[in-house]
């Protein structure tokens, strides 16, 4: 009897010890700070590198941006913020650009900056923030710019045509479009219309251009007239003519010549064809 006393006892005991809650709130005190530990680095591992990749000393760290942020604080723009242009309006951009620079933000750590890993350019919508109105002529009054057409019509970029603003100067040295690029991506009189006068409001075809025999008296008149006013935009200008062939010398040339020649005499011809050594090339 004795020892059915002692073993009931021992169930009691037993059944005291797994009904006492005392082991298992201290596991729940352990757990808590456990878990405010882990959502704390991921809070850190997440907001981080989206802080991080925001802030202009995290890039001047970079030797290889210098370059880049001194023209950003040079720029107009040097007072604006990173999150200024790069980061949408809205909640949906916030998130956008969060989903870019978590990842970029690594990979520059381990890499280092690269195209890549960098923050991409601004659309327009980032711009619109600050520029909410149209500009249709510069500032100068001399240069005529449909920006509606341009970004609601066409919904081109700005940093298409403004691709040198912050980061980067064009050829120039300056902030502003060239127009040689405008020629080359869209007015080259095919995708866009190339007439000055479409763009420029104070920049008419002279009236000694209108000569009949302009082509053949404008090289003289290089010395008295300065070409590059109007067409200095392209450092090599001249060659746009005289490194093609003209129009006029196709299909049955070779026999037609002579009769433009005698028409319009050889002066223009023996201007890119080097003198008279060159007609008794085939002309003995």
């Amino acid at each position: 009897m004795p020892e059915k006393d002692d073993a009931r006892n021992g169930d009691s005991r037993e059944d005291v010890r797994s009904s006492d809650p005392g082991p298992a709130r201290e596991r729940r005190k352990l757990r808590l700070p456990l878990k405010s530990a882990l959502a704390l680095v991921v809070v850190v591992l997440l907001v981080l590198p989206v802080f991080s990749t925001l802030q202009k000393r995290y890039y001047e760290r970079y030797p290889n941006l210098h370059v880049r942020m001194e023209n950003w604080r040079t720029s107009t723009h040097g007072l604006i913020p990173c999150s200024g242009c790069h980061v949408n309006p809205g909640a949906r951009g916030l998130l956008s650009f969060s989903a870019k620079s978590i990842p970029a933000f690594y990979s520059q750590l381990l890499q280092g900056p690269r195209p890549t890993n960098l923050l991409t350019v601004p659309d327009r919508h980032a711009c619109q923030k600050c520029h909410t109105t149209y500009r249709r002529v510069s500032a100068s009054g001399d240069l005529l710019m449909p920006h509606r057409a341009h970004v609601e019509v066409l919904k081109i970029n700005c940093a298409t045509c403004h691709e040198d603003l912050v980061h980067s100067k064009n050829t120039q040295g300056f902030n502003s479009p060239e127009m040689s690029r405008c020629l080359e991506r869209c007015h080259d009189g095919e995708k866009a219309t190339d007439k000055c006068v479409k763009c420029h409001t104070r920049k008419h075809v002279p009236e000694n251009h209108r000569r009949k025999d302009w082509l053949e008296v404008h090289p003289k008149l290089t010395e008295t007239i300065n070409c590059g006013e109007c067409h200095a935009w392209s450092p090599d200008y001249c060659d746009k003519c005289h490194k093609e062939r003209p129009k006029s010398h196709v299909g049955n040339w070779k026999k037609q010549h002579q009769v433009r020649a005698k028409a319009r005499g050889s002066k223009g011809c023996l201007f890119c064809h080097g003198g008279e050594k060159f007609c008794k090339r085939c002309h003995d």
